[in-house]
């Protein structure tokens, strides 16, 4: 397969097979869609100076694996504050909706409230690799992004920690910047906060047994990220009935970079 998820034909996006859901052969990871998402809203933060700040990824309905149209506009643009709106649509229906907020960085104040950040989980090399998929599950899984993922394990005095990468790039002829790759990654939310919780038996089996799946995403940024590795830890995973939220802190190998959450809803 190409060794990048979609090409680009002006503003339209053509997915390749690693664009590919476990779910569903016609259904496109969103992971891939929370990437365009992000490589939208840096292209607006770099036009404008400002920092992104936030992005919440709504999927509302299954993203079809056709090429899409990506449309964005700036709903407000200011000095210290800009938000904007990015749409997927395949023909005339709107099928998933990113929203940015850019806010102003100041480089001349102190950085202040250090001592809230919590230790360096310990680095990629340090952890143990697994198989993204078990056994049971990638014998029958179509192809898609779930292949390309790399992810290493590891457990410190503060909880387990999972770090994930992959190698593809984004878009054809493109590199991947640091914050389009953890934009994509942030997808694996729910999938590592559940995996890691109940690898410590924070959570029973039986509470996860139902099939949940993430209604969206919503990444926080403290500052941009590097490199290419993805740290989380779980802080939050809970549900009630069938509606919950998975929460991690996100890190980069330097540091804490923000955090992710989904919602989440039962999908049986």
């Amino acid at each position: 397969m190409a060794e990048h998820i979609y090409e680009r034909a002006g503003d339209l996006y053509l997915p390749t097979a690693w664009a590919g859901s476990p779910w569903s052969a016609d259904a496109q990871h969103g992971a891939p869609v929370a990437g365009l998402f992000t490589r939208s809203a840096e292209e607006c933060a770099a036009e404008s100076g400002l920092q992104l700040a936030r992005l919440t990824v709504d999927l509302f309905r299954p993203v079809p694996k056709q090429p899409l149209r990506l449309t964005k506009r700036w709903l407000r643009r200011g000095r210290r504050l800009g938000l904007v709106e990015s749409t997927l649509s395949l023909g005339d229906e709107e099928v998933s909706r990113g929203t940015a907020l850019l806010l102003a960085p100041r480089p001349d104040l102190v950085t202040g409230w250090v001592e809230a950040a919590p230790p360096l989980p310990p680095p990629p090399e340090a952890a143990r690799a697994i198989d993204f998929m078990p056994n049971v599950f990638s014998a029958s899984a179509p192809p898609g992004f779930h292949f390309s993922l790399q992810v290493r394990t590891a457990r410190d005095a503060h909880g387990p920690v999972a770090w994930l990468t992959t190698p593809l790039e984004l878009v054809a002829g493109e590199p991947t910047s640091p914050q389009v790759r953890f934009g994509a990654l942030s997808d694996m939310t729910f999938a590592m906060a559940g995996r890691l919780s109940l690898r410590i038996r924070a959570v029973e089996g039986a509470q996860v047994q139902m099939r949940f799946i993430n209604a969206d995403i919503t990444i926080y940024r403290e500052r941009a990220p590097e490199g290419s590795w993805l740290g989380l830890r779980p802080t939050t995973l809970s549900q009630r009935a069938g509606i919950g939220i998975a929460e991690v802190e996100q890190f980069d190998e330097t540091g804490r970079i923000g955090r992710s959450l989904q919602a989440l809803v039962a999908n049986s």
